[in-house]
């Protein structure tokens, strides 16, 4: 009896696990935040993590790439051995183990919320999370990218989920704002007017001091680490942005702990990895590591700040996927730095941090040590072939409009060298530019200068081919993406392109129809989550009057699980048609579930309960389509609601005032729209 009592109070004082959560900053150089020495950066938030724990001056990422950085960053292996080798294109295998697992396991209640579809679930990274947040469609096109979302609203999806878990929990959150194009929000866009990569940053940062902020509202030990995925190169090496090279600008990224069983104000300069955070984590959690990983454990150095020099491999196989050239390996160690390239490259990093002084042909012998200890680790330069999984085309198609672009998805040890290559990338992005922005026959010239030097540059072919189309050369558009389709048959894009330039005489011409709708069904197969392709298909359709094949096609989309909100409002269009009041208003209502600010769907559930007599909700609709989308036509019809079914004086007098204002000139409506407000001015 004795003993057993003495046995139950030492289980009872054994303390319970500290909470895990992991902030993850895609795309933030460590040279950029206040704790790192940039004095003119503005991180308040960042800068008192690192003073209240452990800031690792020298970590380094396995690829400036967000999924397999990401995919190491949990499982603590390399890209070679958890084989995510590029964003688009790979999923993480089932059988490789990861972080959240092990915690789930143990007890511990899961939950992540990720800021672009760059890392929504089909990368494979959901395994073990009880809640997966990847729902990014959302929110003003004019404001961000379509496929990420704010840190304000990845937070404000997070809040309410923290506030309902229950220690122990594991929380990853990853924010996305520094990403390109660098759009911050005011304040920070005015203050960091010249520097809006800074401004980003500095937006993330406040987001970050919310989350920091109800952590310590919960009251349970929390271990924190926040770690950024890749950097960004900002022109160093001529490349503006990241994925190409594997120079430090984008390879050593912040990474900072803090927590129970961390040291306070620690720096630790000796070189780290992001494969070392799940190690880390678990070591310092009390549970078993993962099995044969890449990284380590740091626990032991958290207090002394001087782990033992250790090795670190990096690789990117995007030039190779995405333009045909040459990938790049790297391995530092200790101070020494080889980029593996068919001009290999040699740099000592405590005296040249910015790799301006190549030591190849000065160190021969240390260049073959390093080029031979990579080869014993990785091995020669694999040969990549296409993903043939459907939700890795899927993914394809969201990276493109992320602005990654896609290859053909092979890749051999050959090709140009990515320091020749990126010399073509000012011309690719002009043709883009001047696709968006500009006149499409710009983009011609320097689309051509590309493709005489690089005529494999799919990315290059596929604008091309929309030059071609915008300039009003359907025939060329036809010939140059039949072209990309039979190089790149497994690229969906190429084959959703293809249906688009079909689809220019599609209305009235049947066998361009007959061939956009084979074109659109091959993208579909590949990629069956593609919103573009089913909106595409199901509008032709209902241009040539077969409105209930394209019900049918969007219904598919359903089917296949695309959560978009102009799919969901299309259909409602076409339930509304057919006089199902029942289904519109559900479509309508998921419409507006995924995008609080969809007009038209507003504007539809407007419509249904003003045909069934709810005029209060009929006007609620309408304004809240007027506040989203001001338009005259829209504030005339709440005027004439709350005139007349509702007998609201006040309410339509500012309906129509505002419609007055938002009218055009020239339009007929105006001089009773006068006489209305005047009218009802008395």
């Amino acid at each position: 009896m004795f003993g057993a009592l003495v046995l139950a109070l030492a289980v009872a004082a054994v303390p319970p696990r500290p909470s895990v959560v992991i902030v993850t900053l895609d795309t933030t150089r460590a040279d950029h935040l206040g704790c790192y020495g940039a004095s003119t950066a503005s991180t308040p938030n960042l800068d008192a993590i690192a003073r209240s724990g452990v800031r690792f001056e020298h970590a380094l990422s396995p690829a400036p790439l967000t999924l397999p950085a990401h995919a190491s960053l949990l499982s603590g292996l390399v890209p070679r051995r958890h084989g995510v080798r590029d964003n688009a294109g790979f999923r993480l295998d089932a059988d490789v183990p990861l972080l959240t697992e092990r915690l789930r396991a143990a007890g511990y209640d899961t939950a992540a919320f990720v800021s672009a579809a760059v890392l929504d679930r089909d990368g494979g990274l959901a395994r073990g999370f009880a809640v997966y947040d990847d729902g990014v469609r959302i929110g003003d096109k004019r404001a961000f990218n379509y496929e990420e979302r704010a840190a304000s609203q990845t937070i404000d999806a997070v809040l309410p989920r923290l506030a309902s878990m229950k220690p122990p929990f594991f929380l990853w959150v990853h924010l996305y704002d520094p990403h390109l194009p660098y759009v911050p929000p005011e304040p920070y866009a005015a203050k960091f007017k010249s520097r809006p990569y800074d401004g980003e940053i500095a937006f993330m940062d406040s987001q970050v001091g919310r989350l920091t902020d109800a952590l310590r509202r919960t009251g349970t030990p929390v271990v924190l680490a926040v770690a950024g995925d890749h950097g960004e190169s900002l022109g160093e090496h001529g490349e503006s942005t990241h994925g190409i090279f594997l120079y430090q600008a984008t390879q050593q990224v912040p990474f900072l702990l803090r927590g129970p069983g961390a040291g306070v104000g620690v720096r630790v300069a000796a070189s780290v990895g992001l494969v070392d955070l799940a190690p880390t984590i678990l070591d310092l959690v009390g549970l078993p590591a993962l099995p044969d990983t890449d990284g380590r454990s740091l626990k032991a150095f958290l207090r002394t700040g001087s782990p033992p020099a250790r090795d670190y491999e990096m690789e990117t196989y995007y030039p190779s996927l995405a333009y045909g050239w040459a990938p790049l390996r790297a391995l530092v160690s200790g101070p020494m730095k080889l980029i593996d390239a068919p001009r290999p490259e040699l740099y000592e990093l405590p005296t040249d941090p910015h790799e301006a002084r190549d030591l190849a042909a000065a160190r021969p012998a240390r260049l073959r040590d390093l080029a031979a200890s990579l080869e014993a680790r990785a091995g020669a330069i694999v040969t990549l072939s296409a993903a043939s999984d459907p939700e890795t085309e899927e993914r394809r198609e969201k990276l493109q409009s992320l602005g990654y672009v896609g290859g053909s998805g092979t890749s051999a040890s050959g090709g140009m060298d990515p320091k020749d290559g990126v010399k073509l990338i000012p011309d690719l992005d002009a043709a883009r530019r001047a696709l968006q922005v500009g006149d499409p026959r710009d983009a011609l010239a320097p689309l051509e200068r590309i493709l005489a030097k690089n005529p494999g540059n799919i990315p290059a072919l596929l604008s091309l081919g929309q030059a071609q189309l915008a300039a009003g050369r359907q025939a060329d558009a036809i010939a140059t993406y039949t072209k990309v389709s039979a190089m790149a048959p497994k690229n969906s894009l190429a084959w959703f392109d293809l249906g688009n330039a079909h689809a220019v005489a599609a209305s009235k011409d049947d066998a361009a129809f007959a061939s956009a709708k084979g074109a659109w069904e091959k993208a579909l197969a590949l990629s069956p989550r593609h919103a573009d392709t089913y909106l595409n298909y199901a509008a032709i359709l209902a241009s040539r009057g077969a409105f209930e094949e394209a019900r049918q096609v969007l219904v598919r989309a359903r089917a296949a699980e695309v959560a978009d909100p102009t799919i969901e409002t299309e259909l409602g269009v076409l339930e509304l048609a057919r006089r199902d009041a029942a289904a519109a208003r559900a479509a309508f209502d998921r419409a507006v579930a995924l995008n609080p600010l969809q007009v038209e769907a507003l504007e539809g559930l407007g419509k249904i309960a003003y045909a069934a007599a709810d005029y209060r909700n009929a006007a609620s609709y309408y304004a809240r389509a007027l506040d989203a989308r001001p338009s005259a036509g829209l504030a005339k019809t709440l005027g004439a609601i709350r005139l007349y079914q509702l007998n609201d004086r006040a309410g339509a007098k500012a309906a129509f005032e505002r419609a007055l204002t938002l009218s055009p000139s020239g339009d007929p409506d105006t001089e009773e729209l006068r006489s209305l407000i005047a009218e009802l001015s008395k």
